[in-house]
């Protein structure tokens, strides 16, 4: 009998990424369960219905990875979903231009920059969202930013390296994004160029290269060894990374 498999992307009215990080294949030779951990773009525009479709298919639970600000101008259509819990845990809170200058980052595109800051500066709020995400028990928890490129982009990056994923699969992952947002990207620049901002600057950190999530990996591997060797720096509990492991299909 032919095993019909979920589909990575879960399409809905109203959003444009919204995916499952299931079936990569683990360090074990397993592979990632599928409908346990899902990455998301902003959810305040989903059709009716559709917040009943993500709860179909497994939500338990939203992380929503934006700054109050933000959540307050655009409300998630699940903040208030019975059967769904939604938590606000910002990321890139305090990711200032001042912390930007104070990390030594490998040259690269601009975002690598963003990026290997929020590793070396925002440890303590990538703990707490991992640790929150660990507590689910059952059904999926969804992370989701405003494209579900950068701050989603790092978490799935985390948890898919917690469980031994491939650096290639790591980086393919995060790359899908550039072919599943044209319409945001177009969007949100439409509305720098109506508020007369700097359009090409702003086009470069809409993109979503290979080259900034490799730089990412291989900044965590020359720094700490490992993904692992980052939560230990940042002092996440074993007890918590047991639980991740477990349920993204890697055990002992």
């Amino acid at each position: 009998m032919i095993k019909h498999l979920p589909s990575r992307q879960i399409i809905l009215r109203g959003a444009h990424n919204v995916r499952d990080l299931g079936g990569y294949v683990t360090a074990q030779g397993g592979t990632v369960p599928w409908r346990r951990f899902l990455r998301g773009d902003c959810l305040h525009r989903l059709d009716e219905g559709e917040p009943e479709r993500l709860h179909f298919e497994g939500l338990r639970m939203v992380v929503d990875l934006r700054t109050a600000r933000e959540v307050q101008e655009a409300p998630s259509r699940l903040d208030r979903m019975r059967g769904v819990e939604w938590v606000n845990l910002p990321l890139f809170d305090a990711l200032s231009p001042s912390a930007l200058a104070e990390v030594d980052v490998p040259e690269g595109h601009p975002l690598l920059a963003m990026y290997v800051t929020a590793i070396e500066t925002r440890g303590e709020a990538i703990a707490g969202i991992l640790d929150r995400i660990a507590k689910v028990r059952e059904g999926a928890v969804l992370f989701n930013c405003t494209a579900g490129k950068d701050r989603t982009g790092i978490i799935a990056a985390l948890l898919l390296g917690l469980a031994g994923v491939s650096h290639t699969d790591i980086i393919a992952d995060y790359a899908m994004t550039e072919t599943l947002i044209p319409e945001l990207v177009a969007e949100f620049l439409s509305r720098s160029r109506a508020r007369g901002g700097d359009v090409e600057a702003y086009a470069t950190l809409l993109e979503s290269p290979a080259s900034a999530m490799a730089g990412l990996l291989g900044h965590l591997d020359t720094k700490y060894g490992s993904v692992m060797g980052y939560f230990d720096h940042i002092d996440i509990p074993t007890e918590t990374l047991s639980r991740l492991q477990v349920r993204m299909g890697v055990t002992g």
